[in-house]
């Protein structure tokens, strides 16, 4: 394997400011299932039975431009592996259940808690929505997208956390140092170390709090890179 895929992740601070977007771009969404191996998580998701949120798709759309990175990106990969794309584009309407979802579960854990303690605990899983198309949530850019490894069984690789594993564990540089006593999971740390590098060589930044989350011309990209933000939101109606 080169050893430039094996690079340590980095640690990396969690940046949270709030970037508006003053030239928002016109770049196309483009359809992501024929070039890629996908699996639309929330056309399925396994919190309410395998249903569909409402406003999702078996189809899985991202900007062009993204496209085109993650093409790059997955050549680099070595012999066997390939891209699963879990979610990429997502609409204020599946934003807005996602929301709703983890908000009334931490209502009910912490029934003394205020609004506001309610959406800060919440925005730890879930970013707020926003049809605000200056000041979009992450994925309704189309800049964002959530994915992971396959090899040549279709399998999924051992990531060390499900996907949406919202836990310590799912920090993407959690197994460099084995961080609390966790111990160092070898194969666990080098498939993530594998995605960070190909993705981030391609031009992607990492969420650190989410070994499968990658951006590129959105906020959380334009805070990593000291650049301004390349998209806006996006309409559901689209």
């Amino acid at each position: 394997m080169h050893s430039d895929l094996t690079r340590p992740v980095p640690k990396t601070e969690f940046l949270s400011d709030r970037i508006r977007v003053a030239h928002p771009s016109g770049e196309p969404l483009v359809c992501m299932n024929d070039r890629f191996s996908c699996s639309s998580y929330y056309n399925s998701w396994p919190e309410i039975g395998g249903r569909p949120l409402p406003g999702s798709s078996p189809v899985i759309r991202c900007r062009k431009t993204v496209f085109e990175m993650l093409e790059k990106a997955e050549s680099l990969l070595p012999e066997g592996l390939r891209f699963l794309i879990l979610d990429a584009y997502r609409s204020v309407d599946v934003q807005q259940a996602l929301w709703d979802h983890y908000r009334e579960i931490f209502a009910a854990e912490h029934p003394d808690a205020s609004p506001e303690e309610l959406d800060r605990i919440t925005l730890f899983c879930v970013a707020r929505p926003s049809r605000d198309v200056l000041l979009p949530s992450l994925h309704n850019t189309g800049g964002a997208v959530d994915l992971t490894l396959i090899g040549a069984d279709g399998r999924m690789l051992d990531m060390g956390t499900e996907f949406d594993e919202f836990t310590p564990r799912a920090w993407t540089c959690w197994y460099e140092d084995g961080e609390e006593g966790s111990g160092v999971d070898i194969t666990v740390r080098d498939n993530r170390r594998i995605l960070y590098n190909v993705m981030t060589s391609a031009g992607f930044t990492n969420l650190p709090s989410e070994w499968w989350h990658y951006d590129y011309g959105d906020e959380k990209w334009a805070l990593y890179t000291k650049n301004a933000p390349l998209y806006g939101g996006t309409p559901d109606d689209i």
